[in-house]
């Protein structure tokens, strides 16, 4: 069988006008992580990203902190996170409810897009450019795609975001859509997700590890979004 360990990206841009790449904090986070495989003597045979700035950035902070260890990565579209802003738009309309304001506690702002995958699971939402379950499929079909594209690595590497982690998690263990959303909102950035896998099976062996972010005993370095 074959070793994967998904990588969600560092702190995202939360609060401003791009959301899509790494804040200084989450730079750091990766760089951590990729000193933290090289310190283990983790090797990656292939690696793979989304296609999100991001998860790039996530990616290759990791590999310029592991000596010896390739640069170069696969973007594969299978492991893009959902589009939670058109989820969001649509849960609003059907719900008939406000955007809390941009100075709402962020607590807020988790409850209501709890609410909208729970409405958008329902098949309550409607203009999606895809279903819940189209989405769990895409990134299920990833992890089909990269077995067969790389059959020879022992170990890869995918840099993705939370929602795909969490639906593969849901798939493999046969997770209710409550408990699915619930895992997903508690995906720590850069925390690393590990599998065994081959064609017919997919086994979870360990989840929302962060013990790279322990050890800097920096608690500012545990972050959600």
């Amino acid at each position: 069988m074959q070793k994967i360990t998904l990588v969600r990206h560092g702190q995202a841009s939360y609060g401003t006008d791009n959301y899509d790449q790494l804040s200084a904090l989450g730079h750091e986070q990766a760089q951590i992580l990729g000193r933290y495989f090289h310190q283990i003597r983790t090797h990656f045979d292939a690696v793979y990203t989304g296609n999100m700035v991001r998860h790039h950035e996530t990616a290759q902070q990791i590999l310029s902190n592991m000596p010896n260890q390739t640069h170069d990565f696969t973007q594969l579209s299978h492991f893009n996170e959902f589009d939670f802003e058109a989820v969001i738009s649509a849960y609003l309309s059907y719900a008939d409810v406000a955007m809390p304001s941009p100075n709402a506690p962020r607590a807020e702002f988790y409850r209501l897009l709890k609410s909208a995958m729970l409405a958008w699971s329902g098949d309550h939402l409607s203009g999606l450019p895809e279903t819940w379950h189209g989405f769990q499929q895409r990134v299920v079909n990833g992890v089909t795609h990269i077995i067969k594209q790389s059959p020879e690595a022992k170990h890869i590497l995918i840099a993705t975001s939370g929602g795909a982690i969490a639906m593969l998690k849901g798939h493999t263990l046969g997770l209710s859509v409550d408990k699915l959303v619930d895992t997903n909102l508690q995906i720590r950035n850069a925390s690393y997700h590990q599998y065994l896998v081959s064609s017919a099976q997919i086994f979870e062996t360990s989840f929302n590890q962060i013990p790279h972010l322990e050890l800097a005993g920096n608690t500012a370095l545990f972050t959600y979004s």
